[in-house]
């Protein structure tokens, strides 16, 4: 009898739960009825924005938790979104400092390895011919002292040397009180500026006078100008004798017009004109030398022949085969 009755109290609670779901269902289906969502498990973060339904106001959740959200109510759409904040990403590294990193200046970078600018210039100027050609290392052409006046005279109160060229012309006077200096250099300027000419022999004369004024005279050793080179208002002079510059054109071109011509080049404007002064005993001689000298220059000078002129000169005593100056021409 105790069983029938548990049995039949069973069957009424049974009967009570289906008919309190089927009463639920319509409302559950119609969006009234709550849904709870028990331990719905998330990944680990330390925080999240709240969560937003589409008709609901959004459940807050707990600040903090231990990898579960808890309980969470949800009314309406049955759509869930859950934003997560990403923590900011905190490195304790100093890049500067990293191992193995080395910083400096940019001009340091840059020339580390400085750029080669020889062989772009031979690669472009391989193939073209140089109108100015130098010859640094020709020097033929004497610059600055050309003589030294050695003496040796004691008790003398003033002194006066007289430099003679061959022809018995005085070309330069030096003179002073007291004794003179053991050696007295001479740059080849006469007493006018102008340059004496090469090739001829020339010697010095020293007239010492005492406190008396007793004088006496002595005759020192002859000797000749080499071809040199003075610094004129127009631009470097070039002075030779025929006699200096046929001693060297059986190897062709004379080394002394290269390196004239190199000077020339190097030091006056290409535009102006260049005076080849030729100086002879008579006007033929003259003029042969003057022609024959031009003809040698001009494939070496710039501007080619027409830049070169003429003016042979008559002077007597010249020396044989005559002498030449070669300068730019003074403007007008």
């Amino acid at each position: 009898m105790a069983t029938k009755r548990t049995h039949a109290f069973g069957l009424m609670v049974l009967v009570a739960l289906a008919v309190a779901a089927l009463a639920a269902l319509p409302a559950f289906a119609a969006g009234k009825a709550p849904v709870t969502v028990a331990s719905v498990s998330a990944p680990k973060a330390p925080a999240a924005t709240p969560v937003t339904t589409g008709k609901a106001a959004p459940a807050s959740l707990p600040p903090k938790g231990d990898g579960s959200l808890g309980s969470l109510t949800v009314e309406g759409a049955s759509q869930v979104r859950i934003h997560f904040e990403r923590p900011q990403l905190k490195l304790d590294l100093d890049p500067m400092a990293a191992p193995g990193l080395e910083t400096e200046s940019t001009m340091a970078i840059v020339e580390r390895k400085r750029p080669n600018l020889v062989l772009p210039l031979l690669a472009d100027s391989a193939q073209e011919r140089a109108v100015r050609t130098p010859h640094p290392w020709l020097t033929g052409f004497a610059v600055g002292t050309l003589a030294r006046l050695r003496q040796d005279v004691k008790g003398v109160a003033g002194w006066q040397i007289e430099i003679i060229d061959a022809r018995g012309t005085v070309v330069r006077r030096l003179a002073g009180e007291g004794a003179p200096e053991r050696e007295i250099a001479w740059d080849g300027l006469g007493d006018d500026g102008a340059p004496a000419p090469c090739g001829l022999a020339y010697a010095p004369v020293l007239t010492a006078r005492d406190k008396a004024g007793n004088t006496r005279r002595f005759v020192g050793a002859s000797f000749s100008l080499p071809a040199y080179r003075v610094e004129a208002p127009t631009g470097p002079c070039l002075l030779f004798s025929s006699a200096q510059w046929r001693d060297d054109q059986g190897h062709g071109v004379s080394p002394l017009l290269v390196e004239a011509a190199t000077v020339l080049n190097l030091h006056t404007d290409p535009d102006r004109p260049l005076v080849v002064t030729a100086s002879a005993p008579t006007a033929d001689e003259a003029e042969a030398i003057g022609r024959e000298v031009i003809d040698a220059l001009a494939p070496l000078v710039g501007g080619g022949d027409h830049r070169l002129e003429l003016e042979a000169r008559v002077v007597p005593g010249a020396p044989a085969g005559g002498t030449v100056q070669v300068a730019p021409r003074a403007s007008t």
